[in-house]
C-alpha cells in the first residue's frame, strides 16, 4: 500500500492514499450543492477535520503497539478511513485487546472534548431532538456538532464486532482466552464476512458508502483469517529452511534493458546483485521494471538498493517477515558471518506455507489409510 508521505509523528511516517481525493471531492459536493461556493469550501474543512480525528483514533492504536514493543512503520488515509501497519501480531489477547480498544477510545475523548467546548465555552446549543436547525447552513456551530457527531460515530461503528474492525479483534482476543488464536480468528472472521454481507445489502437503502465498508470488511476478515492460516503453518520453520537454492544473480554492470529475458520466467520478486561473489545490492522485480520503462536509470546498479534489512539464517520466519514489515521492504537478506545466503521475500513465505499445508494434507491422508 502506498501512498504520499505527509508527516511523522512519533516515528510512525503518516501517508495518504491517492484515492484521498474521492473523499475531499465527495465532501465538497454533500456541502457546495446546496448552498454553493461556502458549501464546498465547508465541505472540504469538515472532510479534512473529519479525517485529523481519523488520523488520531490510528494514532492511538499505533503508540499504544508501540508500548507494547509492536513497531509502526507507517499510517495511510484512505477515503473510508485510515489503516496503522503494524510490523508483527500482538503476543498476548490483552496486548491486542487494548491496541484495538485505543482507537475508539480516543474518538470518545475527542467527542467529549468538543462537546464541553462547544455546550460550556462557546455556548451553543445541543439539538438533542433534531439537528437540522444547526444544519441548516455552513457555520462554526454546524462543524462543531458534525465533528461531535462523526467522533461518536466513528467510536461506535469501529466497534462494530467484524474483523478486521476494532470490534472484531477485541473479539478475538477475547475469544483467544479460551479457543485458541485459530479458532477465535476463523469464528470473529466468520462473524465479520456475515455483517459485511449485510452492509452490502443494507447499502442499497442507505447509500454507496456503507455497501463500500461491507465489501471493504468481507475482504478484510478473508485476508485475516488467510493471514493467521499462514502463520500457523509457517510456526517452528527456520529461515535456512525456506533459502530458495535455484536463484537468479544480476551483475551491477548489466544494462537494465537487458535485464527482462533474465527475470521474465522466474519467480522472484527480489534478486541478489553481485559483483563477483561479493554481493554489492539487492534489486526488486518491481523496480528493475519501473527502470526498464523509463530508460533510467541505465544500469543495474542505479536501481540497486545497498541498505536493505537483515536476519540471521537460524531465526524464524515470523522474525523475518516482521524485519520486512518493520522496514517496508519486500525482502530481507540472509547473512552470516558477512555472507549473504540468499532472500526471503513473500515468495518463499508462501512456498513455505503451501509445502507444510500439503505435508499436512498427506499426513492426514496416510493416518485415515492405516486407521484400524
Amino acid at each position: 500500500m502506498g501512498g504520499w508521505k505527509i508527516a511523522r509523528l512519533f516515528g510512525i511516517d503518516v501517508k495518504v492514499h491517492f484515492t484521498f481525493a474521492l473523499a475531499l471531492v465527495l465532501g465538497a459536493l454533500s456541502w457546495g450543492q446546496r448552498y454553493e461556493g461556502n458549501g464546498y469550501a465547508f465541505g472540504v474543512l469538515l472532510t479534512l477535520l473529519i479525517f485529523v480525528c481519523v488520523l488520531l483514533h490510528e494514532l492511538s492504536h499505533s503508540v499504544v503497539a508501540q508500548a507494547f514493543g509492536i513497531p509502526v512503520p507507517q499510517i495511510i488515509l484512505f477515503p473510508i478511513g485510515g489503516v496503522a501497519q503494524m510490523s508483527k501480531r500482538p503476543s498476548t489477547p490483552l496486548q491486542e485487546l487494548l491496541i484495538a480498544v485505543a482507537g475508539p477510545a480516543s474518538n470518545v475523548v475527542i467527542a467529549g472534548g468538543l462537546f464541553a467546548l462547544g455546550k460550556f465555552v462557546l455556548g451553543y446549543d445541543v439539538p438533542w431532538r433534531s439537528a437540522e436547525p444547526v444544519l441548516s447552513a455552513p457555520s462554526a456551530e454546524a462543524l462543531w456538532w458534525m465533528l461531535t457527531a462523526s467522533n461518536l460515530a466513528l467510536a461506535v461503528f469501529n466497534m462494530i464486532p467484524a474483523l478486521p474492525m476494532d470490534g472484531g479483534r477485541v473479539l478475538r482476543a477475547i475469544l483467544t482466552l479460551g479457543a485458541g488464536t485459530m479458532k477465535a480468528t476463523a469464528w470473529s472472521a466468520q462473524l465479520g464476512r456475515v455483517l459485511a454481507v449485510l452492509m452490502m445489502v443494507a447499502g442499497y437503502r442507505f447509500g454507496w458508502s456503507l455497501m463500500l465498508v461491507g465489501v471493504f470488511v468481507y475482504f478484510g476478515a478473508s485476508a485475516e483469517l488467510a493471514e493467521a492460516k499462514r502463520l500457523q503453518l509457517l510456526e517452528g520453520v527456520r529461515v535456512i529452511d525456506a533459502l530458495n537454492p535455484h536463484v537468479l544473480r544480476l551483475s551491477p554492470d548489466t544494462p537494465v534493458q537487458l535485464v527482462a529475458p533474465t527475470i521474465a520466467f522466474s519467480p522472484q520478486n527480489a534478486f541478489e546483485v553481485r559483483l563477483g561473489d561479493r554481493l554489492v545490492g539487492i534489486a526488486t522485480r518491481a523496480e528493475l521494471i519501473a527502470a526498464m520503462r523509463t530508460g533510467q536509470p541505465a544500469f543495474v546498479a542505479g536501481v540497486m538498493r545497498r541498505e536493505y534489512p537483515t536476519v540471521s539464517p537460524h531465526a524464524s520466519l515470523e522474525e523475518a517477515r516482521e524485519r520486512m514489515n518493520g522496514a517496508l521492504c519486500p525482502f530481507v537478506a540472509v547473512m552470516q558471518n558477512g555472507e549473504c545466503l540468499g532472500l526471503i521475500t513473500e515468495h518463499e513465505l508462501a512456498a513455505q506455507a503451501t509445502l507444510k499445508e500439503l505435508a499436512g494434507e498427506y499426513q492426514s491422508r496416510t493416518e485415515k489409510r492405516w486407521d484400524p
